[in-house]
């Protein structure tokens, strides 16, 4: 703000400077006015070309060439304050509309100005209709998110590299079940191999524990373990649901190896920066120290 506000002054000062020397002369009155048209012209330029880069990530040519379009729509028509207004908010609406888009929601822009057009255009607006709209609009544009989000899951779900890691899965427990028959399987799909049960009660949903433990993927690669920075406590609420089921089946001082399907791991989103893929399952060493240490 600083910088637009003195490069204003700059330019302001130099038109006034320039007004000085002219007198009453009206060609150099009109040369001055020329260099501030200028001068402001080319200021906002370049302001406004490098917040452009910045905010489009260096689009390119064509991206500038739309920008052109509708900078000069609105700067080449004499538009009164209230035109200005009508512009504005329909920027506003268009962007709003853009983002229900990217979330897989699909609105019709011209059934959208329709209705706002005849809305806007009556005699008069009940407070109350107006109330009701809004807390209609608000109800139908939540089930239409959570049933966008719930496309964009299914989508995940369906992918290639998602699918594969659902087989692999599979495999992997069916040939663990074939070698071990130590092997559990819980209602919910986590599937556990018990060391030791460890003693006295075992944690509740929302117990605090003490554990060592040791993730790796189905190959054996590390990708997360306590062994060089000491045990880790948590409450229970805050890891993946197979974590924290496998955890409940244990005392203190109990041993396991849980597997964890996706689904009750990072699910169809994975955790990338833990090269964790979708719907992956995992592996995890745990033992648990303590229940609700103080």
């Amino acid at each position: 703000m600083k910088k637009l506000l003195l490069g204003a002054c700059a330019v302001l000062a130099m038109a006034a400077t320039s007004c000085d020397k002219c007198g009453g002369d009206s060609s150099c009155a009109t040369a001055a006015n020329d260099s501030l048209s200028m001068t402001y012209g080319q200021y906002v330029g370049t302001m406004v070309s490098s917040e452009f880069d910045r905010y489009t990530q260096n689009a390119g040519p064509e991206a500038r060439k739309s920008f052109m379009k509708g900078f000069q729509y609105v700067a080449g028509n004499d538009m009164d304050k209230e035109a200005r207004m009508g512009m504005q908010i329909a920027l506003n609406v268009m962007n709003e509309l853009s983002q229900m888009k990217e979330e897989g929601i699909e609105i019709d822009p011209k059934m959208v100005m329709s209705y706002f057009k005849s809305t806007f255009m009556a005699d008069s607006i009940d407070p109350t209709q107006a109330q009701f709209a809004g807390v209609e609009f608000r109800t139908l544009f939540e089930k239409a998110r959570r049933e966008a989000a719930e496309r964009k899951e299914a989508e995940k779900a369906q992918a290639p590299d998602a699918q594969a890691n659902v087989k692999a899965g599979n495999d992997y427990v069916a040939k663990l079940k074939a070698d071990n028959q130590n092997v559990q399987k819980l209602p919910s799909g986590l599937v556990y191999v018990i060391e030791t049960e460890g003693e006295g009660d075992k944690p509740s949903e929302n117990a605090t524990v003490v554990v060592n433990y040791t993730g790796k993927h189905l190959d054996g690669t590390v990708f997360d373990s306590s062994k060089d920075r000491g045990p880790a406590t948590f409450n229970l609420q805050g890891v993946v649901p197979g974590f924290r089921e496998g955890l409940m089946q244990l005392g203190k001082g109990g041993k396991a190896t849980l597997y964890i399907p996706g689904a009750l791991g990072y699910g169809i989103n994975g955790q990338p920066n833990a090269g964790i893929g979708p719907n992956e399952m995992l592996v995890f060493d745990v033992e648990l120290v303590d229940i609700n240490a103080e």
